[in-house]
């Protein structure tokens, strides 16, 4: 273990410290890896093994590590659905000393996909309507207990399958803001400015790469 890493963790789990945490998560030996889908992501995210559970690490800095991780346990909280935090590390360098990003590390939501995922072939218009109808009851619930997301997106969310429905869980809260006393009308309204705008540049590039059916309304579906 490198002397200068330092980890943030409500329950620090042994396995931890056998990842190669000097080096960059880019070139991690496949022995740590686990291939699963993924969502985009601003920073770069890997599935990784721990103690035999897969689990995603996502470099970035400590600072908005940190932030995320303290956000993904309020919400835990308020039982807002979300990814389980499991660790921040910090203060990660290569074997020369010099500084690597920090990485904040979460627990793999089992059976669940990101929407392009969810697609092999044709989306139907139907199951995009779901998939929008479940990312629409999230951002209820978000809302009702004060957080400000700021970067709504189907990116940004994880699906699973739930009769015939999907249950939408938060993926990404770095942009995100809780707000004790309750959100304005104001953040309120941009969230969902942001979603429509959002979900029909989604549902548009889905439809350039051939996979939604022709003639799909991307900004309907968006609304």
């Amino acid at each position: 273990m490198q002397d200068s890493l330092r980890i943030t963790a409500s329950k620090v789990d042994p396995g931890l410290l056998a990842l190669p945490w000097s080096t960059t998560l880019a070139k991690w030996p496949s022995e740590h890896i686990v291939s699963l889908p993924k969502g985009l992501s601003r920073h770069l995210v890997r599935f990784a093994d721990l103690s035999g559970r897969v689990v995603a690490v996502k470099e970035t800095t400590a600072e908005m590590a940190q932030r995320e991780y303290d956000m993904l346990g309020n919400l835990a909280r308020l039982d807002v659905p979300c990814v389980d935090r499991v660790a921040v590390i910090a203060g990660r360098t290569d074997a020369h000393g010099d500084p690597l990003p920090a990485a904040l590390v979460t627990s793999h939501l089992r059976f669940s996909m990101p929407y392009r995922a969810l697609f092999t072939r044709v989306l139907r218009p139907d199951t995009a309507n779901r998939l929008v109808d479940a990312l629409a009851l999230l951002l209820v619930r978000l809302h009702n207990v004060g957080f400000y997301w700021g970067d709504v997106s189907l990116s940004n969310t994880l699906f699973r399958r739930d009769a015939g429905a999907f249950a939408a869980y938060l993926v990404d809260a770095e942009t995100g803001e809780l707000h004790e006393e309750g959100l304005t009308d104001g953040q309120r309204a941009y969230d969902l400015d942001l979603a429509r705008t959002n979900i029909a540049g989604e549902i548009m590039d889905l439809a350039a790469g051939g996979r939604l059916e022709h003639g799909v309304d991307a900004v309907a579906i968006a609304d």
